[in-house]
C-alpha cells in the first residue's frame, strides 16, 4: 500500500487536548472521486485555515508534482490559473487580501486569461 495515497483520520481526543490519529482510513483516490467542487474547495480552505500555511507549502507541493505524469502537470498549472482567475473576479476586497486580489487581476490581465 502507497501510504502517500492513504489518509490517517485525526480527532480531537479531549484528554489529551490534542488532535491525535483515529485508526479510521481513506484511501485518497476514493475520496477524490467522492468530492464535487464544493466540497474541494472547503477542502482546500480548511487546510489553508489550519496552521495558516501559503507559499513555502505550496512550493513542497509543486516540487513533489515534478514526479507525476506530463499530463497531469500540465493540468495544475491550468488548475492554479483557474484559481487565480476565480479570485480575481471579486470586486470588494480589504487589507488583508487587497494586495492577492490586485495581483491575481494583473496576472489575468497580462496573460489574458479567459474560461
Amino acid at each position: 500500500m502507497n501510504t502517500s495515497h492513504t489518509i490517517r483520520v485525526k480527532a480531537y481526543n479531549p484528554d489529551t487536548s490534542r488532535n491525535e490519529v483515529s485508526g479510521e482510513t481513506f484511501d485518497v483516490y476514493n475520496l477524490v472521486k467522492s468530492l464535487t467542487l464544493e466540497n474541494f474547495a472547503a477542502l482546500v480552505e480548511d487546510y489553508l485555515n489550519l496552521g495558516g500555511k501559503g507559499y513555502r507549502e505550496g512550493h513542497e507541493i509543486g516540487l513533489q508534482l515534478r514526479h507525476t505524469h506530463r499530463t497531469l502537470q500540465r493540468l495544475v498549472i491550468c488548475f492554479a490559473f483557474g484559481l487565480v482567475a476565480g479570485l480575481s473576479e471579486q470586486e470588494f476586497t480589504d487589507p488583508r487580501n487587497e494586495t492577492a486580489i490586485q495581483t491575481a487581476k494583473k496576472v489575468v490581465q497580462s496573460c489574458k486569461l479567459v474560461s
